[in-house]
C-alpha cells in the first residue's frame, strides 16, 4: 500500500524535460524509500548520501543498466558490511601480547598462596594487569573498548552499572614448565593458574573494594572450570557464541568463600572428614549429619555430631595478609609441643590476659586445661602464628553445646542454629598487638569458622563488656552487637556476626 503511492506520486513529479519513467525508476523509488528508512534508523548518513547521487543520477538522463550497477555496488559494498553480524561487531580483536622484554611495569602487589610457599605477584602495565611468580610472567589480564552490564537482572536498566571485560591469557609455556609452582598440579596446572589470577585481581588495590567483575577468557575448558566451580557465573548479558565472547561475573563473596580454590591452596588446610583419607569422602561437601546430645555442666541439649578435630600440631588455616607483608597461621595446639605450652601458659599468667580469662595458675592447671579441651568435641584450642612466630591463642567450637548459649536465647533476637560456632581471642605477644593485626587474625578466626563448615550461618562472640577490644571489635569486624548479658563467670557483650555480611564487608587483605 505504502510502495503504490510512493510510485504514484513520484511519477507525478516534474523533475526533468529529458526523465522518462519506466520500471527502473520504480524500482529506484522503492530502493531509496528502503534505504533512506534505513539510514534515519541507524543514524547513518552514508546510505542518504548515496540515495541522493542515485537520484541525480537518473534525473539527468542516465540510463537504467548504469544506475542497476551503481545500486548493486551499494548493495554488495556497503549493506553487507553493514548489517551482517562479523567479529568487530561481536568482540573487538584482542591486544596482541607483547614481548616480555618490551613489559612496563608498576604498583605491584606481591603475596603467598595458602601454602606460605608460592610467591604471586600482579603488576600494572599499561591498561593491562601481569601476573607472575619470581622472574616469570605466567598471565595477563588485558582490556579492550568491551563494556558490559555489571548489575544484576533485578537492578532497572536506567540504574545499572556497566564496566569494562577483563580477559584472561595463561601463557602455558611457562605453566608448563618445571620449576612452575603450578607443574605440580599436571593438566590442571592452567586452572590452578587461572585461581591464583583471580587471588591477584581481587587484592590488587583497583579491585579489592569491588563486588563484581566481568571477565573473558578463550578456553572453553576454563570456562566449564569456572561455572562448575562456582568461581563465577555465567552473565545473563552474554553471548555464547564462541568462548572468548563469553562473559563471565566474578563475586567478591564467593571467592573469599574458597570457590574453585585448588586442594593444596584452600585457605582451610586441614578438614579431618576430607583431607585425612583423600580420595575418600570428598563429594559429601559437609560431614553427614547425626544425632548428637551433650548433658555437661549448663547444657542439656541435642544437636549434630561434630566432625573430628585435626591431630595436634595440624595447621587448620592459613593466609596472607598483603596490608602486613606476612603469613598468618592458625595451628591445632599441641600441649606436648614445648614451644606451644611454654607460650600458652606465659599468656595466660600475664596480667593483661588474665584480666579477661582468669586462668593463671601452675603448669598442671595449664594442662589440665588444655587436656579438657582436646577431649572436649564442641570445642578446639588453636594457637596462631605470623610467619612462624608464635602470637596467640583461639578457641573455635560449637554454639548449641557451648556453657554460654544457654544465657543468650532470649531477649536478643538470636536463633541458633544446629552448626552456628563461636570464637575466643587472645594476642599473647605484646609485639603483635595493635589495631591492623587484631583485624587480620579475628577475620581469618571468622573465615576459619565459616569456611569449615558452609552451614554455619553465623559466629558468635562473648568478650567481658568493659574490655577494650569490645570496641575494637566493633570498629574492625562487621558484626551487630546484640546486648549485655550476664554468665556465671562474668558480664558480658553479644556479638553475632552473619554469613553474608561478613564476606560481603570482611577486609581480606
Amino acid at each position: 500500500m505504502c510502495f503504490g503511492r510512493i510510485d504514484q506520486r513520484w511519477k507525478n513529479l516534474n523533475l526533468s524535460p529529458r526523465f522518462h519513467w519506466d520500471v527502473g525508476d520504480l524500482f529506484l523509488a522503492r530502493f531509496t524509500l528502503g534505504l533512506m528508512i534505513w539510514g534515519t534508523a541507524e543514524s547513518n548518513i552514508l546510505p542518504s548520501m548515496y540515495v541522493i547521487g542515485a537520484v541525480g543520477f537518473r534525473m539527468e538522463g542516465g540510463n537504467f543498466q548504469s544506475l542497476a550497477l551503481f545500486i548493486l555496488y551499494i548493495t554488495r559494498s556497503i549493506l553487507p558490511n553493514k548489517m551482517a553480524p562479523g567479529p568487530i561487531d561481536a568482540i573487538p580483536q584482542r591486544n596482541p601480547t607483547p614481548p616480555k622484554e618490551a613489559w612496563q611495569t608498576s604498583k605491584q602487589t606481591s603475596f603467598r598462596l595458602p601454602d606460605g610457599k608460592t610467591n604471586i605477584w600482579i603488576a600494572d602495565a599499561d591498561n593491562d594487569y601481569l601476573v607472575g611468580s619470581g622472574n616469570t610472567t605466567l598471565a595477563r589480564w588485558s582490556t579492550d573498548e568491551r563494556q558490559t552490564r555489571i548489575s544484576p537482572p533485578m537492578i532497572n536498566d536506567d540504574r545499572a552499572l556497566f564496566g569494562p571485560v577483563l580477559e584472561l591469557e595463561i601463557f602455558n609455556s611457562d605453566v608448563n614448565d618445571p620449576s612452575s609452582p603450578f607443574a605440580s598440579h599436571g593438566e590442571h596446572g592452567d586452572l590452578a593458574l587461572t585461581w591464583a589470577s583471580v587471588y591477584a585481581l581481587w587484592v590488587h588495590p583497583d579491585h579489592r573494594d569491588e563486588d563484581l567483575i566481568a571477565i573473558s577468557i578463550d578456553s572453553q575448558k576454563i570456562g566449564e572450570y569456572i561455572q562448575s566451580t562456582g568461581l563465577g557465573v555465567l552473565s545473563p548479558y552474554s553471548s555464547k557464541s564462541t568462548p572468548r565472547e563469553t562473559v563471565y561475573w566474578l563475586s567478591h563473596d564467593t571467592f573469599w568463600q574458597g570457590a574453585g580454590a585448588p586442594d593444596s591452596q584452600h585457605w582451610l588446610q586441614s578438614r579431618p572428614e576430607v583431607t585425612n583419607f583423600p580420595g575418600f569422602n570428598g563429594t559429601m561437601g559437609v560431614f553427614a549429619s547425626q544425632l548428637g546430645f551433650t548433658r555437661k555442666g549448663n547444657v542439656c541439649t541435642v544437636h549434630p555430631v561434630r566432625p573430628p578435630k585435626p591431630r595436634p600440631g595440624t595447621v587448620i588455616y592459613s593466609r596472607y595478609i598483603v596490608d602486613l607483608g606476612q603469613q598468618l597461621q592458625i595451628r591445632h595446639i599441641d600441649a606436648s609441643n614445648p614451644a606451644h605450652f611454654e607460650a600458652y601458659k606465659s599468656w595466660q599468667n600475664s596480667d593483661r590476659v588474665n584480666k579477661a580469662w582468669k586462668e593463671r595458675g601452675p603448669d598442671e592447671h595449664h594442662r589440665n586445661y588444655l587436656a579438657n579441651q582436646l577431649a572436649d568435641p564442641h570445642s578446639m584450642s588453636c594457637v596462631f602464628e605470623w610467619d612462624g612466630e608464635l602470637a596467640g591463642y583461639t578457641e573455635i567450637g560449637w554454639v548449641m553445646e557451648d556453657n554460654a548459649s544457654c544465657f543468650f536465647r532470649s531477649a536478643c533476637n538470636i536463633t541458633v542454629g544446629e552448626h552456628d560456632q563461636n570464637s575466643h581471642i587472645i594476642v599473647g605477644e605484646e609485639r603483635f598487638r595493635g589495631g591492623k593485626r587484631y583485624q587480620a587474625v579475628a577475620t581469618s578466626i571468622k573465615h576459619c569458622c565459616f569456611l569449615r563448615d558452609p552451614r554455619t550461618k553465623q559466629v558468635i562472640a562473648e568478650p567481658e563488656y568493659d574490655l577494650n577490644h569490645v570496641q575494637i571489635q566493633d570498629r574492625f569486624l562487621p558484626q551487630e552487637r546484640k546486648k549485655r548479658f550476664h554468665l556465671p563467670h562474668k558480664t558480658a557483650m553479644l556479638f553475632a556476626l552473619q554469613r553474608e555480611r561478613f564476606f560481603q564487608e570482611a577486609h581480606f587483605v
